[in-house]
């Protein structure tokens, strides 16, 4: 997968993702009042993530706001559901390399009567066995 060329806007979509989390979690920390536990983990070869956790905090019972960038190879199923969606996947081919930058938030209030926020935002890009998008 080293050969894969990203599209255009491939970089764009991981400093987004990146500056939309450190806004995200410094915003909640403000209203909170505690700090966000920060995880960076990684996948040898196929991405990285920063998992940012708030738990027990002052007005959140749990919040968290994660990021992925990765990229591996979708198989059997996952590539018949692709060319379903997408007619310019070929039927064909048995397996899809692909590339997927995420932003995920979870935000639950202390107060049961506040409401909860569950938000994921995707982006993915297929290429065509000889690597190219």
């Amino acid at each position: 997968m080293a050969g894969l060329q990203h599209c255009p806007f491939h970089a764009s979509m991981v400093s987004l993702v990146e500056e939309q989390q450190q806004l995200i979690v410094a915003a909640l920390e403000e209203v909170d009042g505690q700090q966000f536990t920060v995880d960076r983990w990684a996948r040898p070869n196929n991405g990285y993530g920063i998992s940012c956790v708030l738990e027990d905090g002052g007005i959140f019972e749990k919040a968290g706001v994660n990021i992925s960038v990765v990229s591996g190879t979708m198989h059997g199923a996952a590539v018949s559901n692709m060319h379903a969606n997408h007619r310019s996947i070929s039927a064909e081919i048995d397996s899809l390399d692909y590339a997927a930058v995420g932003l995920s938030l979870i935000v639950h209030a202390k107060n049961p009567m506040a409401p909860t926020v569950h938000m994921n935002c995707r982006f993915l890009e297929t290429f065509a066995p000889d690597g190219i998008h």
